[in-house]
């Protein structure tokens, strides 16, 4: 496979799934010989000294510019390198698609909602289009993605469009719970934005189901920062649990606090593709997640943890059973170890060096 310049273009390198995924892509890309950069746009790199580490080259001249800046700047090295050009999401794509020559950039598309989600729909569809017929193609990270920007007419039918699944470095699970006698204190937790899209209502009234069952002392732990914090505090005060809840902010690493639970839940309303369940899945913890968008892709559609409605009672059933039935438990984490075998970085990489080569052998447009 030849080597390549691959330039990657991304709205900020903050602690996203989308962020983390780019990490993990862009050091593999390295590692396999492949010249990276990766320019961002906005301040707060938090990921700045592992992309470093992994000898990726970061570009911070764009973060002080405007909009129009940046159009000029990458007009300038896009003229002047022959590089595979790369973006994610919205402003990095439209970015790409105003500063480049056609058919000289791909884009990944990491959610399923509305390229600019605060404007008018009719608006929204205009600019992921443009961005579209400029690009040599793109890449969803789910099915449901796809089906998503097909359904809202943000991208044609016809598109050059690609499915690339996240990969992870390592798809052997690295710890284990074991089957044991129910335990006194359990630990359940998640990772999520808190912002309406991962529905943690749903999440808190289902803990609050969970409390009132004498014989076991629930505890929740939630990762993550957002603006619905205030709001998800009042309603946890007002259910009451507010007590037996660790609101623990962002953390760059998470091993440690998934090995620290005993089941995973996402209660989101829908998902570009949920990198979180696939860290659940190499620390060994049990997953309970709603059967929507790309969840059932990723955990596989016969994961005994889907649910089919968003009832905080049926939640809470499900938790209380994989609790308290070991041979459940079992089925949950044979089931996950199987599944995360899909996930490679390997596999991501190659699929990706193929767009790549699409591109190599298609003629520029202006």
């Amino acid at each position: 496979m030849m080597t390549l310049k691959i330039c990657h273009v991304i709205t900020t390198i903050d602690l996203g799934g989308a962020e983390r995924q780019l990490l993990t892509l862009a050091s593999f890309q390295k590692q396999s010989g492949d010249q990276i950069e990766v320019i961002f746009l906005k301040d707060n790199p938090r990921l700045s000294n592992e992309f470093l580490d992994a000898g990726v080259e970061l570009n911070k001249s764009f973060v002080c510019l405007n909009f129009f800046q940046q159009i000029m700047l990458l007009r300038s090295k896009g003229k002047s390198q022959c590089a595979v050009f790369h973006a994610h999401l919205p402003r990095a794509e439209l970015l790409c698609a105003l500063a480049l020559s056609r058919k000289t950039f791909v884009v990944t598309r990491h959610n399923a909602e509305a390229f600019f989600p605060r404007a008018p729909r009719i608006f929204s569809i205009f600019l992921s289009r443009y961005v579209l017929r400029r690009a040599l193609a793109s890449i969803s990270i789910s099915k449901a993605v796809t089906d998503y920007l097909v359904s809202s007419r943000e991208l044609s039918h016809g598109k050059n469009n690609h499915i690339i699944h996240y990969g992870l470095k390592h798809t052997e699970v690295r710890t284990r719970l074991t089957p044991r006698e129910v335990k006194k204190v359990v630990q359940l937790g998640t990772v999520a934005r808190l912002v309406p899209q991962k529905n943690l209502t749903l999440l808190l009234k289902s803990f609050q189901v969970l409390r009132q069952r004498a014989f076991i002392d629930f505890r929740l732990s939630i990762v993550g920062i957002g603006p619905d914090k205030d709001d998800l505090l009042d309603i946890s005060r007002k259910l009451s649990i507010d007590g037996a809840i660790n609101w623990v902010g962002q953390l760059t690493e998470t091993g440690d606090f998934y090995r620290g639970l005993d089941v995973f839940i996402l209660s989101s309303n829908y998902e570009g593709f949920g990198l979180v369940l696939l860290e659940a899945m190499t620390q060994g913890v049990p997953i309970v997640a709603r059967r929507v968008s790309a969840i059932p892709e990723v955990l596989g559609a016969k994961h005994p943890g889907l649910l089919e409605t968003d009832s905080p009672e049926e939640m809470a059933r499900k938790v209380e059973e994989l609790i308290t039935n070991p041979n459940l438990l079992s089925a949950f984490l044979d089931h996950q170890s199987e599944q995360l075998a899909q996930f490679s970085i390997e596999k991501t990489y190659k699929l990706h060096s193929a767009v790549y080569a699409q591109m190599m052998n298609s003629p520029q447009e202006q």
